[in-house]
């Protein structure tokens, strides 16, 4: 019997490349029951295993932030003829590492979600419906957005890092988010969580698997589970803020200071989130908060 096949997205640009080389080991020794080729967006012009033949390297240009993030699904389709002959297409964040065996069919939409599409629940955020709880998500509230939402409607909240599903189902929510965002930006308007915000606006009216936080675990959270519980983790968010990893903005390339790891860090890092709060500035905000890095 022919094993499903599976084209895996992976966009490693600048310092974000040191994710990439645990990323695929732990990928290839735990998404099972599947053929596996990669797609990696880089402007690193060597790595790990680049060379190897379910590797192919597909050269990008490094656009900054928002932008490498926000316009992925452009750069998907860049490819759509080679996808298309996937059965099953996943994009997952740099920072994303298997930790555990994951079955495809874990993560393979069925007939009766009819967008084709599974998508990996925020980890900040747990997968009640009280309309309450619906209305406190971070959905973009604007009507000038095209990834609006209004009060009153979605499912859940769930995060940019891991999506994926049939080809078919897959390129055709890229179809639509590539527009979307590019309508966006010709207005002058960048959703409130970039990528996240669109992707979360597709799906809030549509049928779709739903994984849970095992497909996304943090990483900083893996010490507070008993041994037990820490076993049905599948996937984990490595923590890119903290300074192990040099910090968010440094892998962003927003600085070249790398987050500092002594004593005060948890103080500095502190004041920042404190004050922060008083930044009505969305990207100051942000700057702001994880200056020091944040964990």
């Amino acid at each position: 019997m022919r094993k499903p096949t599976v084209a895996i997205l992976y966009i490693a640009l600048g310092r974000y490349i040191c994710f990439w080389k645990d990323f695929y080991k732990s990928c290839e020794k735990n998404l099972l029951n599947c053929e596996k080729h990669y797609f990696v967006w880089t402007d690193n012009e060597s790595f790990d295993y680049s060379k190897n033949k379910n590797v192919t390297v597909i050269p990008a240009v490094k656009k900054g932030w928002p932008y490498d993030t926000v316009l992925r699904f452009e750069m998907f389709l860049q490819r759509e003829k080679e996808l298309r002959k996937y059965d099953y297409i996943y994009f997952f964040n740099a920072n994303m590492e298997f930790i555990n065996n994951v079955d495809l069919a874990e993560i393979a939409p069925q007939y009766w979600h009819t967008s084709g599409i599974v998508a990996g629940i925020h980890p900040g955020h747990n997968g009640d419906v009280d309309a309450d709880k619906i209305d406190a998500f971070p959905y973009e509230r604007r009507k000038e957005s095209t990834a609006y939402i209004p009060y009153g409607h979605g499912k859940h909240y769930v995060c940019g890092a891991f999506n994926g599903g049939t080809s078919d189902g897959f390129l055709e929510m890229c179809r639509v988010l590539a527009k979307n965002v590019q309508t966006d930006l010709d207005r002058g308007i960048e959703a409130i969580v970039d990528d996240e915000s669109h992707l979360n606006a597709y799906v809030a009216d549509r049928e779709y698997l739903l994984a849970g936080r095992a497909y996304g675990f943090p990483e900083g959270k893996l010490k507070y589970l008993k041994p037990g519980a820490k076993a049905m983790v599948k996937i984990i968010s490595r923590h890119k803020e903290h300074p192990k990893y040099g910090g968010a903005r440094w892998l962003r390339g927003q600085t070249d200071r790398k987050a500092p790891n002594n004593f005060m860090s948890p103080i500095l890092i502190g004041f920042c989130r404190a004050i922060s709060i008083f930044v009505p500035d969305r990207k100051l905000r942000q700057k702001v908060r994880t200056y020091f890095g944040s964990y």
